[in-house]
């Protein structure tokens, strides 16, 4: 029992003083932010991981659908548009290897802020795209930008590799 109170006078500051701070500290050791950084990396990688390997059939081999999709399906919706995707198979072939490159990265914590910024901006052309997906999009743009404004966090590969232990 002597645990808990040496714990709340640790975490009193997180939340201001009386019981309504000494839950707050509480609730907050059981998120630490670090964890809260994970989830963000994997939950913005896995929609994007998926939608890349539905692309291929084989190494650099992209399947017929998602070739299709990008020379007659999509479009982005810009003011004067629709418009078509420039070069739709050379584009297809990036976005499917930024769709499974990117979403690596994340989940590794490597490069962290500049992939979530290739996935925020791929956001946003998915939403020129499909207009009517906006609440997921807004909840993948949402993710992005708290990856880009708080990093990868300790249980990454850019903090190990910045803490030195990289060069060893």
């Amino acid at each position: 029992m002597t645990l808990v109170p040496k714990f709340f006078e640790r975490h009193e500051n997180w939340g201001g003083g009386g019981w309504l701070g000494r839950i707050d500290g509480l609730i907050a050791a059981i998120a630490p932010i670090s964890l809260a950084q994970l989830a963000l990396r994997l939950g913005l990688a896995v929609p994007f991981w998926r939608s890349g390997m539905s692309k291929w059939d084989g190494f650099l081999q992209l399947n017929d659908v998602a070739v299709l999709l990008f020379t007659s399906e999509f479009q982005l919706h810009l003011p004067g548009g629709p418009y078509a995707f420039p070069a739709p198979a050379t584009t297809a072939f990036v976005v499917a290897c930024a769709e499974v490159l990117l979403p690596t990265l994340l989940v590794l914590g490597l490069a962290t802020r500049l992939v979530a910024l290739g996935l925020l901006a791929m956001t946003i052309v998915i939403q020129l795209t499909v207009p009517d997906g906006w609440p997921i999009h807004l909840t993948w743009a949402a993710m992005a930008l708290g990856v880009i404004a708080w990093g990868a966090g300790r249980l990454s590969m850019d903090r190990w590799i910045a803490s030195g232990r990289g060069n060893r």
